[in-house]
């Protein structure tokens, strides 16, 4: 079997076929801040098996928020929808397993 890429992933969790290749090069920016976010968050240098899972979770979330930044609420008649500013909280609660501290 074929291994599978982290853009491989991202793309299957956004319903996307593998053989598209022209929004590659997003996709992968979104993957690289997320890893990225993750390092910074939990002070660590190298991402395990599970923190890369949650870094394409975190670029998913990001992807699909792109086209409503900085909406917050927003009403139509009798219609409402809020958007999420931050990170989903269980997103955040795996992150904190794995925070490591850093010592000054």
């Amino acid at each position: 079997m074929e291994d599978i890429t982290r853009l491989d992933n991202l793309k299957i969790l956004l319903d996307k076929a593998l053989d598209e290749t022209d929004e590659d090069s997003v996709l992968t920016l979104y993957l690289n801040r997320a890893e990225n976010y993750v390092k910074s968050f939990c002070n660590i240098t190298e991402l395990n098996s599970e923190l890369i899972e949650i870094a394409e979770d975190i670029a998913v979330f990001n992807y699909r928020n792109k086209s409503v930044e900085n909406l917050v609420s927003e009403g139509k008649g009798s219609l409402s929808e809020t958007y999420r500013e931050d990170l989903p909280p269980d997103i955040i609660r795996k992150l904190n397993n794995h925070k490591r501290l850093r010592f000054i």
